[in-house]
């Protein structure tokens, strides 16, 4: 483009200024201008020219303009604005409304725009972004994106079409943020506020003439962020590895079939089959919608899914009220529909929030932010009391410089920069320790969360069943079959007579209201249930294949929010008459039906011929089995199907063997306080039935709620029940979803296990989504952990290790903070009983170094104690470290403070003030710290009963290998002289021992051990 080479209150360019003449004021105040173009919005390029072309323009100091939000920034000179506003061609009335986002501003100015504008403004937008536009999609009718985007309705992209767009347009993926360089985490172990102190003391006491312990400071700095570096390299290496599990696969129409494909072969142009539980793969224009509802949360915010229906809107709205929009990363909550991409990867309205982030680096999990907190907090604490300290020896008349340097140690010593080390290598090795045990951790979070779940929503079908339906029963007017489900049974030979004329008719139904092996365009993963159907069809001799080519499939309707049935249409004698197949919950498919079918007429359905159907149905339902109602009916081409009769057939049972040993699973989980929850699309029948066998009400009432009981009741009442019940039965996705946020409302942490399309939107809005591995390639793509072996009882596993990680930083947190404090506290007593500091600069040093990180580490790598399983859930919203526990660490850091007090002063009596008693004072603390690791293995059960923890090989390598270097330290001269101590005698060791024995032995007793092995359950079954 051609640029001003003066300065003459000229844009040169014609493109530009018709972009800025269409701006829009939606901010201003002194020197600050504010506009939106419809043109900037995902347009990179136009970005570039509009900076070029303002950069250097008279009175304007800076521009800064985003694609991403479609927004141009101008700081100006304030008494430039109006005449720059002026020259520019900009209606400074012109404000846009605050309510409505930029994406519908732009499309606002687009439709007001000139044809040739708007045509100029999608080629800038399909050279820019790699992808055709044409804003804005949903104020076009259907059939104008079909035809921009050169595809159809009817047939979706041929392959070849496809293959040219993905070389085109590229992928549909947004590229993750970059991960962390070694770099990076070199120079994060530096810029905390406790290692900031730390070089802060190095300065001062190399100024106040400490050359020793300055260099003795750099090197503890040095040590630490090596093992910092080492240990967060290897541990973000772990974590980083938290990817997708595999590429989503959704169903596409491509060459008139509908075809599984990864998410990333996505293009502009394909259509997308929308169905229950689906994740949207890309955005996308609705060409029709079924009774279809989208979960928009991740997207919009707003908890309650968004119905849709595919007509053109008549005026620009913001992206939250698009009816006729489906976005990427949003759910299918209820319905069925087709969508026409309209944009993929960085260029969907995620792609574009997605974007803003990408530079950003991962968020930190609560417990991290937790300790980044905490060891704020304890910088201004140790502050506070060294000052004290050293307040207090001013009082007493000990030398100024002398208290400066060691009132500066001690806050070194006190310093918790091992927290953040601590935190990240407790999650790295949870994740390590889960696939070891084929539990997939793909959410960080998750490992934290794992501890603190109070209720286990568990998806039926698959999860706590074997996924393999058979028929094991069938009733009609006059068939009673009975089969023996899984044993191999072949089907009884057809019943002459009146009997044969219902089961040919009950199998047709069966095979032709079926989704198993449809290439139609409704067509989705075929499901258990209608398997199973196909199979018993084929044992009686059917072929599900001539049947359908026989009946043509004219339209279908699945099952959707409130209607518990699936309906297909069918043609019949050429197309003159047809079928019409039902199949469903057999309450609302009776409730449907006027007739009966008896042999091979249909007879009116009076009174007793109903209660006799429910009773059957209730029979069936106490044998555990899945019961289905058929019906069907013939109808002239120009008769309604919607307002059609039905006439009864009957009802089939399958079953749907439980998992082995999920009863005991299910005790367990009650037994570590976990709630258990039952969904399932099952009638409240059979759903009670099972509930029984599995004892999911742990002695309570056992509570079963309908979904129709979930949409009468009032809000009010529905949040009270829902927090006592065990089983919900007939469920649909969206019921699921509404289940889990009714329980989350209630302050609950939920999990939620499932492995179908159907448990999509409930795993994602769970605190903590549980996949089977087995399950759906959707399921598996929005869970925080997939079960890899899709053993149910696998789960125990993660739940013991997400509370072995929370437990194990408690007690690394324990010991760093007592430790901390019994250092102050001993060199505050002792100025305080005018002994004089009892530890030298140095000494305070070699505490920092030997007894801090490496145990403190080692804490972190604890096996689990033996009542882990037995112990309530940890309380939402707890604070990591509450008032009962740091009253607890203030005890114990002043018992131990205590003995290496006593035993310095002890060495004094002795000796007098020197070396020999100060070497008593410093091993005695050295070595009560390193005992005290011992301590902090639990806080309830004693090192020396019967239920001590399981021996830890790190945290005995890291004491042992501290005592031979304190060991070393009285041994070799050099590091004597270094350190200011002496050779102890055997006396001193006597008395070095003692005083760090009795602490642990008092903090030790102190622990309430057999008294209290389990903590009161808070299940809200129990």
């Amino acid at each position: 483009m051609k640029m001003p080479t003066e300065h003459t209150g000229m844009v040169h360019d014609d493109r530009i200024r018709a972009s800025l003449a269409r701006g829009r004021v939606v901010a201003r105040s002194p020197g600050r201008i504010r506009l939106e173009l419809a043109t900037l919005y995902r347009a990179p390029a136009v970005k570039r020219d509009i900076e070029r072309a303002l950069v250097h323009y008279p009175g304007v100091l800076a521009v800064h303009a985003s694609p991403l939000t479609g927004r141009l920034l101008l700081l100006v000179t304030p008494a430039r604005e109006l005449a720059l506003l002026a020259e520019l061609g900009i209606d400074d009335a012109a404000v846009a409304s605050s309510g409505q986002t930029s994406a519908a501003s732009q499309a606002a100015l687009a439709a007001q725009a000139p044809a040739h504008a708007s045509a100029a403004l999608a080629r800038t937008h399909a050279n820019a972004s790699g992808a055709p536009a044409y804003p804005p999609w949903h104020l076009r009718e259907s059939g104008q994106a079909i035809a921009h985007l050169r595809s159809s309705g009817q047939s979706g992209l041929h392959e070849r079409d496809a293959a040219a767009r993905l070389r085109r347009y590229g992928h549909n993926v947004i590229a993750p943020p970059a991960p962390l360089t070694s770099l990076d985490i070199l120079l994060a172990q530096f810029k905390s506020l406790p290692v900031a102190l730390l070089g802060l003391s190095a300065i001062v006491c190399a100024i106040t003439g400490g050359a020793a312990e300055a260099a003795a400071l750099v090197a503890v700095l040095m040590l630490n962020g090596a093992i910092g570096f080492f240990t967060e390299r290897r541990a973000e290496t772990t974590i980083a590895s938290l990817s997708e599990l595999v590429d989503d696969i959704v169903p596409v129409l491509r060459d008139a079939t509908v075809r599984q494909i990864a998410v990333t072969q996505v293009v502009p142009g394909d259509v997308l089959m929308l169905a229950p539980g689906i994740r949207v793969a890309a955005d996308a224009r609705l060409l029709r919608g079924d009774a279809l509802s989208m979960d928009e949360s991740a997207l919009t915010g707003e908890s309650a899914p968004a119905p849709k229906a595919s007509a053109a809107l008549a005026r620009p709205v913001p992206l939250a009220e698009r009816a006729n929009m489906a976005y990427r990363g949003t759910t299918v909550a209820s319905g069925t529909g087709m969508g026409l991409v309209v944009g993929t990867g960085a260029h969907t309205e995620v792609g574009m929030v997605e974007a803003l982030t990408l530079a950003a680096k991962r968020p930190r999990t609560p417990i991290q932010r937790q300790l980044d907190q905490l060891g704020n907090q304890l910088v201004v604490v140790s502050a506070v009391l060294c000052l004290g300290v050293y307040a207090l020896g001013l009082l007493r008349g000990y030398p100024w410089l002398r208290l400066l340097k060691v009132s500066v140690s001690l806050a070194i010593g006190a310093l918790p920069e091992g927290l953040p080390t601590v935190a990240t290598t407790a999650l790295a090795r949870g994740i390590r320790r889960m696939r070891d045990h084929k539990v997939l951790i793909r959410r960080l979070h998750a490992l934290e969360t794992l501890g603190a779940i109070q209720t286990l929503c568990m998806d039926k079908t698959g999860t706590l069943t074997m996924n393999s339906m058979s028929v094991a029963a069938m009733r009609s007017a006059h068939i009673d079959l009975q089969l023996r489900p899984g044993r191999g049974d072949a089907l009884p030979p057809a019943p002459a007579g009146m009997g044969q004329a219902e089961l040919s008719r009950l199998l047709q139904v069966g095979v032709l209201c079926n989704l198993s092996g449809k290439d139609e365009h409704d067509a989705i993963d075929s499901s258990p249930t209608e398997l199973a159907l196909i199979a018993f069809a084929r044992d009686a001799g059917i072929a599900p294949e001539g049947l359908r080519r026989r009946y043509r499939l004219l339209a279908s309707e699945l099952r959707a929010e409130g209607r518990n049935y699936m309906r297909t249409v069918h043609a019949l004698d050429g197309g003159r008459r047809r079928l019409v197949a039902v199949k469903g919950d057999p309450a609302q498919v009776l409730a449907l039906c006027q007739r009966r079918l008896v042999g091979a007429s249909a007879r009116e359905l009076d009174e007793a011929a109903r209660q006799d159907i429910v009773r059957q149905n209730a029979r069936m339902a106490e044998r555990q089995l899945r019961v289905l109602g058929f019906a069907y009916t013939e109808l002239r081409s120009h008769e309604p199907v919607e307002s059609a009769a039905l006439t009864w057939i009957g009802l089939l049972g399958l079953a749907d063997p439980l998992r082995p040993g999920i009863d005991q699973l299910i005790k367990q989980l009650h037994g570590a306080g976990i709630r258990t929850v039952m969904l399932t699309g099952d009638q409240a029948l059979t759903a009670r039935e099972i509930g029984k066998s599995l004892h999911l009400n742990h002695g309570a009432p056992l509570s079963v709620i309908n979904s129709d009981d979930l949409d009468s009741f009032a809000p009010a009442r529905l949040g009270k029940l829902i927090g006592h019940a065990h089983i919900f039965a007939r469920v649909s996705p969206a019921h699921k979803l509404r289940i889990v946020r009714a329980l989350q409302a209630g302050g609950q942490v939920v999990a939620m296990t499932g492995d179908g399309i159907n448990d999509a939107p409930a795993l994602r809005a769970a605190n903590i989504g549980i996949a089977m591995g087995g399950g759906t390639d959707v399921a598996l793509s929005v869970a925080d952990i997939v079960l890899k072996d899709d053993q149910l009882e696998t789960l125990l596993t993660a739940l013991r290790e997400g509370r072995i990680i929370s437990s194990n930083i408690r007690k690394s947190l324990r010991f760093l903070l007592s430790s901390n404090l019994s250092e102050i506290l001993m060199v505050l007593g002792a100025v305080g009983v005018g002994s004089g500091p009892p530890l030298t600069p140095m000494q305070l040093l070699w505490l920092n170094l030997l007894s801090d990180m490496l145990p403190a580490i080692a804490l972190a790598a604890e096996p689990a104690e033996n009542d882990v399983m037995v112990q309530a859930p940890r309380p939402p919203g707890q604070a990591l470290v509450g008032h009962a526990d740091l009253r607890r660490y203030g005890r114990e850091g002043a018992v131990l403070a205590a003995g290496g007090l006593a035993a310095h002063l002890y060495g004094i009596l002795r000796y007098g003030p020197g070396a020999r008693a100060g070497t008593i004072g410093f091993n005695t603390l050295v070595l009560g710290q390193l005992l005290h690791t011992l301590s902090c293995r639990s806080e309830r059960q004693r090192i020396f009963s019967e239920h001590a923890p399981p021996p830890n090989r790190s945290l005995s390598a890291a004491i042992g290998a501290s005592v031979c270097l304190q060991i070393l330290a009285n041994l070799v001269p050099g590091l004597r002289r270094l350190l200011g101590i002496a050779p102890p005698t055997a006396s001193d060791v006597l008395a070095t021992v003692a005083g760090a024995s009795l602490p642990l032995l008092f903090n030790e007793l102190a622990k309430p051990g057999d008294r209290q092995t389990t903590v009161p359950r808070t299940m809200g079954n129990s």
